[in-house]
């Protein structure tokens, strides 16, 4: 929501010989776009309906969802085109359009459940495209983050991106929205009592309008539309109350639909995703754009910075400037917007590799509350470290004695299993804590005693230290405590068996993801920072040797991923394995399985006489050398610290 939207109490009449974007024509006396003027198909979300347009097949389905104050119509240009080659679906939001009113408040949360719920019970299942235009890139960013095993990838047409804005930036135009839900609810009010809706005042040079024309789309009539579709929209705003409502509900939620989508930041892979950015963002009409200011041009600059964040998302993004579009690129850049949609769909339509009758590559959640596991390929590498890198290792922080155990250099292979894309993280812990009120233990350690593992009994993995969202990889937790939640995760799947934590050779075959260097980008330690949190980017503070004061977990999912889709496999958090440790890989199975023969070395036991676990891949507390694919640790099975956490692996049929 921007200046854009308050910009409409302001819009004044559009001549119905203006050519603002290409109107899409049919072969019959109806113009194309009737089908807006009439409802498309209305699905039972729970007590009320949605107004769906699905046209075309195939799939990924492309669906898209409008700015604030638009419903449906705004996508009459390019929906046409994309049904052309797969299934596209706009709707009407609830309350809007030909939808039934909605439960209250209107939040972007419950406009993505909506949407979701409406395209399953239609029979239209994921995976899909997802569009959003202004407001409406809100409510499909909130959709990829609730259910993201659904996304095939993801268009932002000049959407807000107010949550990433300065915060002046940002509360400046939440007071500029804040009476407008007054003046649509006095229009609303006019038209609930049958009265006259009267010409609101008219700036120099042009016709006035009434609220029903001024507050939706970019003004009435719109030249993009026939006669026939602008005639029926005009009747829907000067007689739908619960559209009124809806809008009002939506421009008082933004607050909190922002707060939200800050709070879950959330890494879309590798899924490609698009940001069409406008040369105008916050003008309507092009011929209307009043001169530019310096506050108005330091505002554009301000939202291209804000829009060009939404990078960081993925490994495979790009910003696409419509420079001489307004924000409405559907309109005057048709053809942008659809190129756009047509390079997500090539790349995510594009033929997955087969290996062992398995989709390499491909991901799956087995319920909502589950990992998304990525199917890695059945093949072969090399495990365990050539002398030359150990003498590299040693030399730049290690020992000889330390890295011993990273021989002999052996040939694995491994069918095709599924590993997490993800470490498991402290939101999905929660939901595992909740459900089964497994105990949060005597304690976490925590701070440069890490050896010594002094437990902190007020240190958990609720509470480790340090600020954690529930992106974060959850820490504190033992072997035995992964152990726990594999055993949950078997039961909630219902798949006995078939989660387990990756045996040693499973997490290092995946980790490098076919390559034999140092670390799964290359051999230059230098370029660490962009793929992995360690020391010296986890604010850390007095790092001496391996360890640090201060220093934090962060989100999974904000580096790069590998060839494999995996994130986070190099720092971050340590993440245990299977394995029983031993002290070289001689004798230890090469076919994928887990070590689970203890060692006769008294050095890799606990005080018990237990075997210690295998954990692999560095964390935030480390240095760059502890990056490398062929690090080893390990630690008894109770051990808690706060730079060790887990993911899961899964063997397939």
């Amino acid at each position: 929501m921007k200046q854009s939207r308050t910009c409409l109490l302001l819009a004044v009449l559009i001549s119905a010989s203006a050519v603002f974007g290409q109107q899409v024509t049919s072969g019959g006396s109806s113009p194309a776009d009737i089908v807006y003027a009439r409802p498309g198909q209305l699905v039972d979300v729970g007590g009320f309906r949605l107004n769906l347009y699905c046209m075309g097949s195939g799939s990924p389905t492309v669906v898209f969802d409008s700015g604030w104050g638009d419903w449906a119509p705004a996508w009459s240009t390019v929906q046409p085109q994309i049904a052309k080659w797969t299934r596209a679906c706009s709707y009407d939001r609830a309350g809007t359009g030909f939808s039934d009113p909605g439960p209250m408040p209107r939040t972007s949360v419950r406009i993505a459940k909506e949407l979701r719920t409406a395209l399953h019970r239609a029979g239209i299942a994921g995976p899909y495209i997802l569009v959003g235009s202004a407001f409406g890139g809100d409510n499909v960013r909130t959709f990829a983050d609730l259910y993201m095993d659904e996304v095939a990838g993801l268009v932002l047409d000049d959407a807000d991106p107010d949550d990433l804005e300065p915060k002046a930036m940002q509360e400046e135009a939440h007071r500029g929205h804040a009476g407008i839900p007054s003046d649509l609810r006095h229009c609303r009010n006019l038209i609930a009592e049958h009265k006259p809706l009267p010409a609101q005042p008219a700036r120099p040079g042009r016709a006035p309008q009434t609220c029903a024309q001024q507050f939706f789309f970019r003004g009435l009539p719109e030249a993009a539309w026939s006669p026939e579709l602008n005639a029926k929209l005009l009747e829907i705003a000067q007689a739908k109350v619960a559209m009124y409502d809806a809008y009002s509900s939506e421009m008082e939620q933004t607050a909190a639909d922002e707060t939200y989508l800050q709070q879950h930041l959330r890494s879309f892979g590798s899924r490609p995703i698009r940001v069409l950015t406008s040369g105008n963002h916050g003008v309507g009409h092009l011929e209307r754009k009043p001169p530019d200011t310096p506050e108005h041009l330091k505002y554009e600059q301000e939202t291209t910075l804000a829009q060009s964040r939404w990078l960081a998302l993925s490994s495979n993004s790009k910003q696409i400037f419509a420079r001489n579009s307004s924000e409405y690129i559907q309109f005057d850049e048709p053809d942008t917007v659809i190129s756009a949609i047509r390079e997500v769909y090539d790349q995510a339509h594009s033929p997955t590799a087969k290996t062992s009758g398995t989709l390499s590559g491909a991901a799956f959640r087995e319920c909502s509350e589950c990992p998304e596991m990525v199917i890695i390929p059945a093949g072969h590498s090399l495990m365990g470290s050539s002398d030359a890198e150990k003498a590299w290792a040693a030399a730049h922080g290690g020992s000889p004695q330390a890295v011993s155990d990273e021989a002999p250099q052996h040939d694995v292979t491994l069918p095709a299993f599924a590993l997490g894309r993800y470490d498991v993280t402290r939101g999905e812990y929660a939901v595992f804590v909740r459900a089964t009120g497994h105990p949060s233990g005597n304690g976490c350690g925590r701070g440069r005693a890490i050896f010594k593992w002094e437990k902190d009994p007020k240190v958990i993995w609720k509470d480790p230290g340090f600020a954690q969202t529930d992106y974060d990889p959850v820490v504190c937790v033992s072997w035995g405590d992964a152990q726990a939640y594999v055993a949950w995760l078997n039961t909630k799947s219902g798949h006995a068996g078939a989660y387990h934590l990756p045996s040693e050779s499973e997490w290092e075959y995946a980790a490098r993801a076919g390559t034999t260097t140092k670390f799964w980008w290359g051999d230059d330690d230098a370029a660490a920072p962009v793929h992995a949190w360690f020391n010296a980017n986890s604010g850390c503070k007095g790092v001496t040797g391996l360890y640090c004061d201060g220093g934090q977990t962060h989100p999974v999912g904000a580096k790069l991923a590998n060839a494999f889709g995996l994130y986070d496999v190099a720092g971050n958090v340590w993440q245990w394995t299977e394995d029983c440790y031993d002290n070289s890989y001689a004798g230890i199975p090469a076919d994928g399985r887990a070590n689970e023969t203890p060692s006769h070395d008294p050095k890799a036991k606990d005080g018990q006489g237990n075997c210690l676990r295998v954990d692999r891949g560095g964390s935030w507390m480390f240095p760059a050398w502890l990056l490398r694919s062929a690090t080893r640790e390990r630690n008894p099975a109770d051990y808690r610290n706060a730079i060790m956490g887990f993911r899961v692996a899964r063997t397939l049929p």
